[in-house]
């Protein structure tokens, strides 16, 4: 019952409404729909920042005399004529309002009306007080290399627009919010950029100077040597990227075999260190370091990323760290061997040098002073190109299409560390121009009774041979191949250098004993693989200008001694015949006795005065007198 009461109170309700809605019915003509919506306040909203002057009044005007009355967001109502205070004041024809240096009490909804007679019309503004904006400062922006369609955003600010000045480049204008977007990012927009913004409620243009930093895909490596706890930690993490890690590998570069290293295992010695494979690091810790431990390691990353809506594996990254203990590692040129390059003319050779750190670049200079810096193989026509595994890997090589007699010569490769500055690290290589097969050092400087090696090799790289031959200074030709071996030497003397083989292009002679016969030029000659003809070079062989000296020197040593020891006899010699002599013309003055033991053979003496040509030695033409027991009393 009290539902159906309800109901029907409620439809004589609506019955009355509509009949007095149906007996008076007004007419509004609406001559613009803005002013429905937003009333006849002038700006409808407005904007200012603290400091600035806020300027309101109605959009319509009233016939003179009219008065203008302002109520402010805090109630306080006034006539314009006569403000509160001098931060009011009339502005414009129409009812308007100036209100100065704006705070953020001011912030809220003004009311204008304006009244002539009985005539009165009113308005509206909602006011907005901002921070005043004198500075903007925020991180640098970092950009990958090479990216494209990049959206670089210079502000977080509310600005309406903004002029954006790259380095060495004019300025753009942008509307609405204050971001670019580049077709590709180079390194040419590294620097600072300068923007001005156009901020709500401020008038003075904001300037704002942005750092904008370019990188490329890198990895961040190096070592940290814990003395305490006795400990080596290395890493290898990647910057900059979108890529994800795989797998994390650390190998030194002299062993055959490396570390396959994660997060959470470990083998006693080697174990993770990062902080995880999501932060794209990849690092390694070596507990309780030995001696080998501190050399040249190389770290490999593997990588993947999204390509298109696929995910795929992407060449792995790699770098070298070397560890010292000293944290510094150095090599002398002075204590390496110069490599040489061995090639053909019209052929395609390599020059190739490796350093024990990751590169940021390097080039070479030829011989004749010319210098070449390596770019990537990007047209078959292309003179030279960068040859090896990357930069990061240590690989400085340089590939050229076609060699010709010019480029034989010393060749120097400068390299600069990526991280470091200062002085590059070289190192030097020698280019031979040769035929087929090539002496490996045209002359050999050896000792007699030493053992030496004569060898030679194919160049542009290895090629089996057919055959080995040698020919020596004496022209004995001798054939040897890896089953002559010291046991089984040729002439119990020349054998086939062990380690070397034919089918890796090696034709080398090892010689047990040098003797005087082996000194001088040798010929090594080879037929190789898919050529027609023999090719061949010549290897001379010298004796050491140290043992040569000091054969010299006991050579004539021995002449001195023997011409010495020769004046030696010969004065003995002279003093025993002038004694004799004495002593004979005395014994015939004095007229003693003349025994025949004491007297000279005239006969051997004539003979031997006499007789140039005698190969007789003096002491066997000359009779010595005998002395008697009396004559050494006398």
């Amino acid at each position: 019952m009290t539902a159906k009461v309800i109901v029907l109170g409620l439809f004589f309700c609506a019955f009355s409404i509509h009949n007095a809605f149906a007996q008076d019915v007004v007419d509004i003509h609406l001559d613009n729909l803005l002013s429905m919506q937003q009333g006849l306040g002038l700006p409808h909203s407005l904007q200012v920042a603290t400091g600035h002057d806020a300027l309101m009044k109605l959009r319509r005007e009233m016939p003179n005399p009219y008065t203008c009355t302002i109520t402010t967001p805090m109630g306080v109502t006034f006539d314009i004529q006569s403000p509160p205070d001098n931060r009011f004041e009339s502005w414009s024809d129409n009812c308007g309002v100036r209100v100065r240096n704006v705070t953020l009490s001011d912030e809220g909804r003004w009311r204008l009306t304006a009244t002539a007679g009985e005539d009165s019309i009113s308005g509206w503004i909602e006011l907005y007080v901002e921070d005043d904006k004198t500075s903007y400062t925020a991180p640098t922006i970092s950009l990958q290399d090479g990216q494209t369609h990049a959206n670089v955003e210079l502000t977080t600010l509310d600005n309406l627009y903004c002029t954006v000045a790259q380095p060495a480049s004019e300025s753009s204008l942008v509307p609405g919010h204050c971001a670019v977007t580049l077709d590709r990012i180079t390194r040419a927009v590294k620097g600072n950029w300068d923007v001005l913004l156009a901020l709500p409620g401020k008038i003075n243009e904001l300037h704002v100077q942005r750092q904008i930093s370019v990188e490329a895909e890198r990895l961040d490596v190096g070592f940290i040597h814990d003395s305490n706890a006795n400990k080596i930690h290395l890493y290898c993490n990647i910057l900059v990227t979108e890529k994800n890690i795989t797998f994390c590998r650390f190998q030194r570069t002299n062993a055959a075999s490396g570390y396959n290293i994660m997060d959470g295992l470990s083998d006693g010695v080697h174990s993770y260190y990062g902080e995880g494979f999501d932060q794209r690091h990849c690092g390694m810790t070596i507990e309780e370091p030995t001696a080998q431990d501190f050399s040249t390691w190389r770290c490999t990353v593997g990588v993947q990323a999204w390509v298109g809506a696929l995910i795929e594996q992407q060449t792995p990254l790699q770098a070298l760290i070397s560890v010292s203990s000293n944290n510094r590692m150095s090599r002398s040129l002075e204590e390496t061997e110069i490599q040489t390059v061995f090639t053909q003319v019209d052929r395609e050779f390599t020059v190739m040098c490796r350093a024990d750190r990751s590169l940021r670049y390097c080039w070479f200079q030829h011989p004749n002073g010319t210098q070449y810096t390596p770019l990537p193989l990007a047209d078959e026509n292309q003179q030279f190109w960068y040859s090896g595994e990357d930069f990061q890997a240590g690989d400085c090589g340089i590939t050229f299409s076609h060699a010709t007699e010019g480029d034989a010569g010393l060749w120097m490769c400068h390299m600069g560390p990526s991280d470091q500055v200062g002085v590059e690290v070289t190192d030097r290589l020698n280019v031979r121009v040769t035929g087929p097969l090539a002496a490996n050092y045209q002359e050999i400087e050896t000792v007699v009774g030493e053992t030496a090696t004569v060898y030679c090799r194919t160049s542009n790289g290895v090629r089996p041979l057919e055959y080995c031959r040698f020919m020596t200074p004496s022209f004995v030709g001798l054939s040897v191949d890896e089953t002559v071996t010291e046991e089984n030497a040729i002439l119990n003397r020349f054998y086939f250098t062990p380690g070397r083989m034919l089918n890796y292009g090696d034709c080398s002679l090892t010689i047990s004993s040098v003797r005087a016969e082996d000194i001088g030029v040798w010929t090594c000659a080879a037929v190789v693989n898919g050529d027609t003809e023999e090719a061949r070079d010549t290897v001379t062989l010298y004796v050491s200008a140290g043992s040569a000296h000091n054969a010299r020197t006991l050579s004539q040593a021995g002449i001195a001694g023997m011409v010495i020891g020769l004046a030696a006899v010969l004065a003995a010699l002279a003093g025993v015949v002038w004694y004799k002599r004495h002593s004979l013309f005395t014994s015939m003055r004095s007229n003693r006795s003349t025994d025949p033991t004491v007297a000279f053979s005239r006969r051997h003496l004539s003979t031997s005065s006499c007789s140039g040509s005698s190969n007789s030695s003096v002491l066997e033409d000359l009779e010595l007198p005998t002395i008697t027991t009396s004559q050494r009393t006398s």
